[in-house]
């Protein structure tokens, strides 16, 4: 077998082989020779075949992505996948291929090490539109390192305040300030746009929505806000404030967690919540 050479022209009697493909071919039954294909019967096919997304490359469009389709209606009648989302690829702060040639790749476990894997996996996530490619900048995940830590506090001064509030204690039906209300209302705009965005799959946009109202709306402002009632002598807007604080959180680290799986499980679990549930 010759690869990516002309076989000898004066090759009489050699016959080419007629069992051979490429290996893509073989690529693209991926999708259902994982679930004991050729039988669909099996509880595996039966249950996973087709699946619900497929995320890959735009390199791999044709070599790949289309055989799959292909070979799944030869063989199943079916398309493999309801959706693909073609991401694109991460070049480096020039625009570059990341490339030994070049010397310009990133060791993700270096960056990790100085930043955390919660940091880069957001920056990762949202730092470009779908199938755009995305420049690599450590300023950038650097910033987002700021981000996560602006959490981390804004959390543990949460927390430190709420007394060991119980969530069956949790009471958002008191009486509300002005900022109570306007946080409330902000939240589940957010909620509603975050879901909408990552219902696309457009998860910079989710990413812009969480950074606004995380860093604006809920640090800059409402947790100011609420240190009033919580250091006075009011005990209904203590309860209501807190309650509020231990809710707003519960979503944003809900809302987080596909991003920031680390530090959102390591907050929810000091959060009053029900029962031993994980996040």
């Amino acid at each position: 077998m010759y690869v990516g050479k002309e076989a000898p022209k004066d090759s009489e009697n050699w016959e080419q082989d007629q069992d051979v493909l490429d290996t893509w071919f073989s690529s693209a039954l991926w999708p259902f020779s994982t679930l004991n294909w050729p039988n669909k019967e099996d509880k595996d096919f039966q249950h996973f075949f087709p699946t619900s997304v497929l995320v890959t490359g735009y390199d791999i469009i044709f070599f790949w992505v289309a055989r799959m389709i292909f070979q799944s209606k030869e063989f199943n009648d079916e398309r493999p996948f309801k959706d693909v989302l073609i991401h694109g690829l991460v070049r480096d702060a020039e625009g570059r291929k990341m490339s030994k040639s070049l010397g310009n790749g990133v060791d993700p476990m270096e960056v990790i090490d100085k930043y955390g894997a919660d940091s880069l996996r957001y920056f990762l996530a949202t730092g470009s539109s779908p199938g755009q490619d995305l420049r690599f900048h450590l300023e950038k995940v650097e910033s987002t390192w700021n981000f996560v830590n602006k959490i981390w506090n804004a959390s543990r001064f949460a927390l430190m305040n709420m007394d060991d509030l119980k969530y069956e204690a949790i009471d958002l039906t008191g009486k509300k300030s002005v900022a109570d209300q306007w946080i409330l209302t902000r939240l589940n705009e957010t909620i509603e746009q975050v879901t909408r965005q990552i219902e696309k799959y457009d998860f910079g946009e989710a990413g812009r929505y969480l950074y606004n109202f995380i860093w604006d709306d809920f640090c800059d402002w409402y947790i100011e806000m609420a240190k009033l009632p919580l250091y006075g002598e009011d005990e209904e807007a203590k309860l209501t404030t807190r309650s509020i604080l231990a809710h707003v959180l519960d979503q944003i680290m809900r809302m987080l967690h596909p991003f920031m799986p680390f530090v959102t499980e390591e907050i929810w679990q000091q959060l009053p919540h029900e029962g031993g549930k994980r996040l």
